[in-house]
């Protein structure tokens, strides 16, 4: 029976310090509040099981129980300062002046197309080819164009932000299947969400690409936000894609291959 009781103390510390940590990343990042339901009660379990089996294995001198608990602390210090990493919320000062669009993501420039007569954006992710057809009946597609991809790794910034200042005329979300960005159905299939944002100059397109077994896209605004520049817009979990649309007139400021970062780096720039 005592036992039993240490291993619920266990779990109620762990589930109140767990609880305490999503609120704050709520907070901070502005997830949705079914994680802190559903995520948040197995990351309690899980750490109360983990207290309890080293507490009772505490007393042991073997070494092979030493060593146990060595990689298992060694492991969960890295995977806290992953998520520590991966969660961060860098703050960034935009430093773009009249007509310069900031680059959404961090992430490397896989590349820069042009759209001709109002033709529909096509991604492309590894050879792979897939159209953007949420794009294709709205404004922005009105005329020629410049189509940008960008292309985020496990280590870079995951939260992205508004390219531009102005209003949120369009967010839709498109739940998706579970596909990789190899597939040649990815970019039309996979979990995305694409916004529109207008202000008196120009139209800008951002699309979030969600990953192979990733179904997360974190939205922090809805239709008829006003935005500044810079200032986050959402987040994808893991390894994902930022496509950016731009209108005719606006060159691109950036080369293929090149690493980018949210909010610092001018994407693009009228001329």
């Amino acid at each position: 029976m005592n036992q039993i009781i240490i291993f619920l103390i266990f779990l109620s510390v762990a589930l109140v310090c767990s609880t305490l940590l999503y609120a704050w990343l709520r907070q901070k990042t502005k997830i949705g509040a079914r994680y802190l339901y559903l995520d948040n009660p197995v990351t309690a379990l899980l750490s109360a099981l983990i207290a309890f089996g080293v507490y009772r294995l505490q007393h042991s001198q073997g070494y092979l129980i030493r060593a146990l608990m060595m990689i298992a602390s060694v492991g969960g210090i890295a995977f806290l300062l992953t998520m520590i990493r991966f969660w961060r919320t860098p703050r960034r000062r935009v430093s773009a002046g009249p007509g310069q669009v900031v680059s959404p993501a961090d992430g490397n420039i896989i590349y820069i197309k042009e759209l001709i007569n109002g033709e529909c954006p096509v991604a492309i992710k590894l050879h792979r080819f897939s159209k953007l057809e949420e794009l294709v009946k709205t404004p922005l597609l009105s005329g020629q164009g410049l189509h940008i991809g960008i292309n985020m790794t496990p280590f870079d910034v995951h939260k992205n932000c508004a390219p531009i200042s102005g209003k949120i005329i369009l967010n839709r979300h498109f739940s998706g299947k579970f596909y990789s960005l190899k597939d040649f159905r990815a970019q039309t299939e996979n979990e995305r969400n694409t916004y529109i944002i207008r202000n008196d100059e120009l139209e800008v397109g951002v699309v979030q690409i969600a990953s192979r077994l990733v179904r997360r896209i974190d939205s922090y605004v809805k239709t008829g936000d006003e935005v500044r520049q810079g200032e986050w817009i959402g987040m994808i979990r893991f390894g994902s894609q930022v496509d950016v649309i731009l209108p005719a007139g606006y060159r691109p400021a950036v080369s293929i291959g090149e690493q980018v970062y949210a909010a610092k780096t001018i994407l693009a720039e009228k001329g």
